[in-house]
């Protein structure tokens, strides 16, 4: 019989452009990966073996060589299906989980079919040569068919029977793929001359290889572990399929540190030492790189695994680790989850691990899920669902808090404050809500919601009357990084017929550090259009002078804690007395925080500050109320 084997050549061109793809190629460190591989030698030396049964007709080739080439051929041909059918099962993790019936239905077939193909040396069951060297089918060839037809069926069952573990891109692709080989198999089957099977294969694996195999957003760049959403995946995975698991996290906060110390191509060098060290302890595809200097190590089975590793780990960190030239030391925290014991599902077994990562302490024990505080995460959620309610619910509430005018002697402003109080939690501090708020992004409301009551307030006429002539409103530090800040409250401000210079706004240094280049062009918009503003908690963060120098900030608001120091320590008290002397040098007015008794007013006016905040004169009270004591504040002489 004559053979075309110029498929199975074309077939060989396409194997060799997979092979360098993925060679070349990023590639996860993972089982399915492994047997991508092996799936791709198999089919490549299927199609070699094919054409060299083909070309070894010709009289002068060995009858020994004949029938190994005619074997071996078989052999990888026929293992095809059965190493796809492996890469299918491994896309969910799911090969150690298989029941034994499971496993002899993935098994029994294959090995059947090699060792019916290896006795055809001697039965000539599924292949033989004649005398004069000229292959035949044995009657049991078919039976190759009838394996490899069972193995894609299989996988197609498979896929769809998981198919909310494989999403549904993937299932459609398996299915696809295995359905084009089928008629690749059907139609060799019935055209024995046309030797198609290798070339549909070919076809199929580099498909996956630019669908299924494409991984790169699997991997972390510069460990080259596995990165956080692939191990929440693969969790998901073994929750699912039922299978228990440990995981052994290890958390390395020195890093942080030695990055300011040494810089980032140290730092990098280290996580990839350090990431390479700990892929030693597991299997492929078991280590994870979870950020924020988390490590985690995931194991099937305990037999007291975890706690050897852990032991062997911590004594080599108590050496020096060797960076290049450099021998630096570094620390870790260890803990330890058994699932589904400790987490029933991904989202506990992530609050676990969210909590660990944000661990201030470093302890030398290995940690359990008992050890560690899980009231903090459900505090924060019952904040989160709080601040929406509070939100749909117009809930929040604001208060104002009079500012004292030492060169008038009266009250000239007020700062608007934000407040909360919620049905369940009762009544939340700003202290809390409002960072909650920052990282969410639910502070754009807040903010918004503040602004328009603060300029509602003055639109009013009311405070104004009694001679208040701004009122300072809190800018966040995600509101001073947007880009439209300026026309948002312009148009805020049009729309209630506020003046601009009656807003004053206030700013932390650590939003101006956050974000200078955006800070200072909002800062300069607005100012330009007539709003005051003011740089609040001077002395707690960065204390930058270009703050100063750079922005026009009139006012200068000096943080509690630091007012209070003066009148504990004489250094504090020489200390507020140079600020204040320079920022009065540079044209800027002084107010004072956190003013609660009359020798404390009497001091800070001795030292010359321009404006005085406090429960002296009165706490944050609401609107009605604020405008009775602003009243009677203004009526009276206030005894300095």
């Amino acid at each position: 019989m004559k053979y075309n084997i110029y498929f199975d050549v074309a077939a060989l061109v396409l194997f060799a452009v997979t092979a360098i793809v993925y060679y070349f190629k990023k590639r996860v460190p993972c089982r399915r990966n492994v047997a991508f591989g092996v799936l791709l030698a198999a089919s490549a030396l299927s199609a070699v073996f094919d054409i060299l049964s083909v070309v070894t007709t010709v009289d002068k080739v060995g009858f020994h060589f004949k029938l190994f080439c005619h074997i071996v051929y078989y052999i990888t041909h026929n293992a095809v299906p059965f190493l796809f059918f492996v890469y299918i099962l491994l896309l969910t993790d799911n090969f150690s989980g298989i029941s034994k019936v499971f496993r002899f239905a993935v098994y029994a077939p294959i090995c059947v079919n090699i060792l019916a193909i290896l006795s055809s040396i001697f039965t000539q069951w599924i292949i033989y040569l004649d005398d004069s060297g000229e292959y035949h089918r044995g009657f049991l060839q078919p039976m190759c068919y009838v394996i490899a037809i069972y193995y894609l069926i299989f996988g197609v069952v498979y896929a769809l029977k998981n198919r909310r573990i494989l999403s549904a891109q993937v299932v459609r692709a398996i299915t696809g793929f295995i359905f084009m080989t089928m008629i690749a198999v059907l139609i060799q089957l019935f055209n024995p001359s046309l030797l198609v099977e290798c070339f549909g294969n070919a076809v199929c694996i580099l498909l996956v290889m630019f669908t299924l195999q494409n991984q790169d957003d699997m991997i972390d760049s510069i460990t080259k572990m596995l990165n956080r959403s692939t191990f929440i995946n693969n969790c998901m995975i073994n929750y699912s399929a039922g299978d228990p698991f440990t995981i052994l996290l290890i958390r390395i906060p020195d890093f942080t540190i030695m990055m300011n110390t040494f810089g980032g191509r140290f730092i990098n060098d280290l996580l990839s030492s350090f990431s390479e060290y700990l892929s030693s302890f597991v299997n492929l595809g078991d280590g994870y790189y979870l950020e924020d200097e988390c490590f985690a190590l995931t194991f099937s089975k305990d037999d007291g695994k975890v706690g050897n590793v852990y032991r062997e780990i911590r004594s080599k960190i108590d050496s020096n680790w060797k960076i290049g030239t450099v021998d630096t030391l570094i620390s870790a925290s260890f803990l330890r989850i058994d699932c589904p014991g400790d987490a029933r599902d991904v989202e506990t077994l992530m609050d676990y691990i969210d909590q660990f990562k944000h661990m201030g302490d470093v302890t030398e024990h290995l940690l359990h899920t008992g050890e560690i505080n899980m009231y903090d995460k459900k505090r924060r959620i019952d904040v989160e669902r709080a601040i929406d309610r509070a939100i749909s619910q117009r809930k929040f509430k604001v208060l104002y808090q009079p500012i004292f005018s030492n060169e008038q002697n009266k009250i000239i402003s007020c700062e608007a404050l934000v407040r909360m109080y919620d049905d369940d939690l009762g009544c939340v501090p700003p202290s809390e809500f409002i960072p909650i708020a920052e990282q969410n992004g639910q502070i754009l409301k807040i903010g918004k919601f503040v602004f328009e009551e603060a300029c509602r307030f003055i639109r009013k006429g009311t405070a104004v009357k009694l001679g208040i002539e701004y009122v300072q409103v809190n800018l966040s530090v995600v509101q001073c990084m947007q880009s439209d800040l300026v026309e948002q409250l312009m148009n805020i401000m049009d729309s209630y017929k506020v003046d601009p210079s009656q807003i004053c706004l206030e700013i932390t240094e650590t939003a101006a550090v956050y974000s200078p280049q955006i800070m200072e062009r909002n800062i300069r918009a607005l100012s330009e259009s007539g709003v005051k503003f003011a740089l609040d908690d001077y002395g707690t963060g960065y204390s930058n002078i270009n703050y100063l120098l750079n922005l026009p900030f009139r006012f200068i608001k000096l943080e509690k804690e630091i007012v209070w120091a003066c009148f504990k320590s004489e250094k504090a008290h020489i200390a507020i007395e140079s600020i204040i002397a320079m920022i009065k040098k540079l044209n800027m007015k002084i107010v004072a925080e956190g003013i609660e008794t009359q020798e404390q007013l009497k001091e800070l006016i001795h030292m010359n500050c321009d404006f005085i905040q406090g429960y002296y004169f009165s706490r944050p009270i609401d609107e009605e109320e604020f405008i009775e004591t602003v009243r009677k504040l203004n009526c009276d002489t206030i005894e300095v």
